[in-house]
């Protein structure tokens, strides 16, 4: 296993709107994270699923997120844009966004000036970590 600390970890997020114009208050937060350092958004790709029930990809300001225009950078796939058409209702939009978290970073450096070494790293699933909080609530 290897681990570079000069990389936050990489994330995903999908998020699914039922027609557009896309809201912006999200996306206004996200352009507030990006601004304040705690991300990098590596690849924005907006979904859009017509009546038909045609995908395709358009640009940020068709959807009404025209600050985003120009942030697709290819990371996305077409595998990846068919898993977000199957859960978009026709006439909806969806937002991918793959960004990296920088927010440990500085602690990490911290430590590898310290001497220390990053021996693993990774997410944890939500589902894993409600189970976890079920089980021990339980016990």
């Amino acid at each position: 296993m290897s681990f570079d600390s000069d990389l936050g970890p990489i994330n995903y997020v999908v998020v699914a709107f039922a027609s557009t114009p896309v809201p912006s208050a999200g996306l206004d937060q996200l352009a507030a994270l990006v601004d304040t350092g705690r991300i990098l958004v590596l690849d924005v790709e907006f979904v859009a699923k017509s009546a038909d029930g045609s995908v395709t990809t358009v640009d940020a300001a068709e959807v009404g997120a025209p600050t985003f225009a120009g942030a697709s950078s290819g990371l996305i796939d077409n595998d990846d844009i068919a898993v977000v058409a199957d859960k978009l209702v026709p006439g909806g939009v969806g937002i991918v966004v793959v960004y990296e978290d920088l927010t440990l970073l500085p602690a990490l450096k911290a430590w590898e000036g310290e001497g220390a070494t990053v021996v693993s790293e990774g997410p944890i699933l939500v589902e894993d970590l409600v189970e976890s909080i079920d089980a021990t609530e339980q016990g």
